[in-house]
């Protein structure tokens, strides 16, 4: 298929129009899909036409070319249409709901899958109030399922006792906003790491700056103390040879005895 992958409900494409992708023509309407209990994958689907439904047809998933909101486009191929369904396909809408342990739970009503591969994600059940569960649909994970009989599914106890509401459309909501929010955490660690970058390096540029001004500073002491010492020696010089004159006119003036 050529559209992107989405999850979708089996109740969404029942009745759905299907159209032949190269001629346009009416192939008829969905009347049920065909699952693969085992492998928890939707392998085709079985169209009705004609009057009162009289014409059966099957094809497989890998026939559908899109699954849009009003119709599903199917590349019509005989080398590839079913002439009839395997007997390990099932519907299993209906099913009564078991656990392990032997306790009723209710009863499969739907599933959700992957439009592009047929791949159930979750499975949904009605419960009957056990374990205190209120009405509504509920999350039956595949992993939850221990076996399938023509009438009934085994679960897991452990796993089915703590099964999650289902909300329409708040499911696939929550998955959208998970995802926002993982790549809004991927962009502020990378803003994170850019901040810590730019630190660094302003870091090392104050302390090149630092030692800088430090050196040219040491400099300039160094050389005011040299040119201090110059100008101070001449002066040095000149009070010595004063003071040498004032010792020999004093000892010339002295009287002789």
């Amino acid at each position: 298929m050529s559209k992107q992958p989405e999850v979708l409900k089996q109740t969404e494409l029942l009745n759905r129009l299907v159209l032949d992708r190269h001629t346009a023509e009416e192939v008829g309407r969905v009347v049920s899909l065909l699952l693969d209990p085992p492998a928890h994958r939707v392998m085709g689907l079985t169209c009705k036409s004609g009057f009162l439904g009289s014409k059966k047809r099957f094809f497989t998933w890998g026939q559908i070319e899109t699954i849009g909101i009003d119709s599903i486009m199917l590349e019509v191929s005989p080398e590839e249409a079913l002439t009839e369904k395997q007997e390990s396909w099932d519907v299993l809408i209906g099913h009564e709901v078991w656990t392990d342990a032997g306790n009723k739970v209710g009863k499969l009503t739907d599933y959700l899958m992957n439009s592009e591969t047929g791949n159930v994600i979750n499975y949904l059940f009605s419960s009957n109030g056990w374990r205190g569960m209120v009405d509504g649909l509920y999350l039956l994970p595949p992993t939850a399922i221990s076996s399938i009989g023509s009438k009934r599914i085994i679960t897991l106890e452990a796993l089915i006792q703590n099964s999650e509401c289902y909300s329409e459309g708040l499911n696939q909501k929550f998955g959208q906003v998970a995802e926002l929010l993982k790549e809004d955490y991927e962009k502020t660690l990378k803003h994170v790491e850019t901040v810590r970058n730019l630190q660094q390096n302003v870091a090392e540029q104050v302390k090149d700056r630092t030692k800088v001004v430090t050196d040219t500073v040491k400099e300039k002491v160094s050389e005011v103390k040299t040119q201090l010492q110059d100008n101070s020696e001449p002066g040095i010089t000149e009070n010595k040879t004063a003071e040498s004159n004032l010792d020999s006119e004093s000892n010339t003036s002295s009287p002789k005895p």
